[in-house]
């Protein structure tokens, strides 16, 4: 089964209009791995989210409660907001009246007076509403802005992630998996690196898909999410993404070059796993290039070119990137092959020369590799064999890398990109 599927939480939507029945199934989820856990999972929620403890409490969970099952009068009750964000959205709301049915109630029994959590539950990146707070608010007689709190899907992520490492319980940590599986299929957490089992399992290519999905589409991938939100810590803010059909890679292409201009021949930064065993990122360069590389009638490089490309290569010796196992650059030069006797536009795309660039070779050698691109780009254009040339930038980060299983990967991506950026412009039309 495929790996959206396989998941034990994942279900299917009929539509975009079942956000409600989508909140109350996540509800539904959250509040059973919590009932089926040891309580001292629930007890560490409390006290962690709520600043509540409670000594030998017993636990009762329901979910789709009315506002008039809730006995105010013979329980002490909390509010709880959990979204994305973790926004206290209710302590910012004016209690009104209304009536209604919240996602969940988690009332605690103890030698107190009983106490009733009311939860109310925001999927994806939605964000909580100050009029259904204020209603709820207003409902439960919450005139205390301490009984009003904020959670977000993150802290609950790593509360429960914690907590699956040091139970024994083998119950318990294949549902707590299950959830924070689901947490990020669903987008409900920022992106936390890749699991590089799954990276190898059978379910790979789907598991690519969902993580890597352009956020052009109706359901973005959480790494495809995550360089979004971040491009403009990095000077790409003006950059929009996107993923071809496939969705194994993701592209930060231009957004007004995006809007007016075929994708096949704009200038992108791209990320994604291309190899069966490594993450890559690149910067691609379609068409027209050889006048920006080499001068015209020879394979000498132009001074300008190589002096950006100089620059680049020494500012990022300076990024420690893995450990001691430092990946290696690929400068490559590629040729779309009109192949004979095939139909128009058919064509394969073969290296027509690769030079290797690794973290503290000299200048002088790194102008020498650079020269063997010169006269790649001499000789392919001289066979006259073709008409789309390209010219890539590409760092593969080794499949061993811990970086692959860590939300760094993010930062690591955009700051490779930013490096290129100069690059990139210098090959602007």
């Amino acid at each position: 089964m495929r790996p959206k599927w396989d998941n034990l939480f994942w279900y299917q939507r009929a539509s975009d209009e079942g956000k409600e029945q989508l909140e109350n199934n996540t509800t539904k989820g959250f509040l059973k791995v919590l009932q089926e856990s040891d309580n001292r999972l629930t007890d560490s929620f409390l006290k962690q989210f709520l600043g509540l403890a409670f000594e030998d409490a017993k636990f009762e969970y329901d979910t789709q409660v009315g506002l008039n099952e809730i006995p105010t009068s013979e329980h002490s009750v909390h509010l709880a907001g959990l979204s994305f964000a973790g926004e206290n959205v209710a302590r910012e709301s004016d209690p009104r009246s209304g009536d209604g049915t919240v996602d969940g109630v988690v009332t605690v029994h103890s030698e107190n007076v009983p106490t009733s959590i009311v939860i109310e539950v925001k999927t994806e990146r939605d964000r909580l509403s100050l009029t259904q707070m204020g209603k709820y608010r207003g409902e439960l007689g919450l005139t205390d802005d301490e009984l009003c709190h904020g959670v977000s899907w993150l802290d609950i992520y790593e509360l429960l992630e914690n907590y699956r490492e040091r139970t024994k319980n083998d119950i318990d940590r294949f549902l707590l998996e299950e959830f924070t599986d689901y947490l990020e299929l669903m987008r409900m957490v920022p992106f936390r690196g890749f699991d590089r089992d799954k990276l190898s399992g059978s379910g790979v290519g789907e598991y690519r898909k969902t993580m890597l999905r352009g956020v052009d589409q109706a359901n973005p991938g959480i790494f495809s999410q995550a360089l979004y939100e971040s491009r403009g810590n990095y000077d790409l803010g003006n950059f929009t993404a996107t993923s071809n059909q496939r969705s194994r890679e993701v592209h930060l292409v231009d957004s007004e070059e995006l809007e007016n201009g075929i994708f096949q021949r704009l200038r992108h930064f791209s990320a994604g796993f291309w190899h069966p065993a490594k993450f890559s990122v690149q910067l691609y360069i379609p068409n027209r290039i050889v006048s920006n590389i080499v001068r015209r009638g020879s394979s000498e490089l132009k001074p300008e070119f190589k002096r950006v490309m100089l620059d680049a290569l020494s500012e990022l010796d300076g990024i420690e990137f893995t450990r001691e196992d430092n990946p290696f650059y690929y400068l490559r030069y590629q040729r779309n092959i009109q192949q004979a006797n095939d139909r128009e536009r058919q064509t394969t795309t073969f290296h027509a020369d690769s030079v290797i660039y690794m973290p503290g070779v000299d200048k002088a050698s790194i102008t020498d590799r650079l020269g063997v691109i010169g006269r790649a780009v001499r000789e392919t254009t001289d066979a006259n064999i073709g008409h789309e040339k390209s010219f890539v930038i590409e760092k593969q980060i080794p499949y061993g890398s811990d970086l692959i299983e860590k939300k760094e990967l993010v930062d690591w991506t955009l700051e490779y990109f930013q490096t290129l950026l100069p690059v990139y412009e210098y090959f602007a039309e």
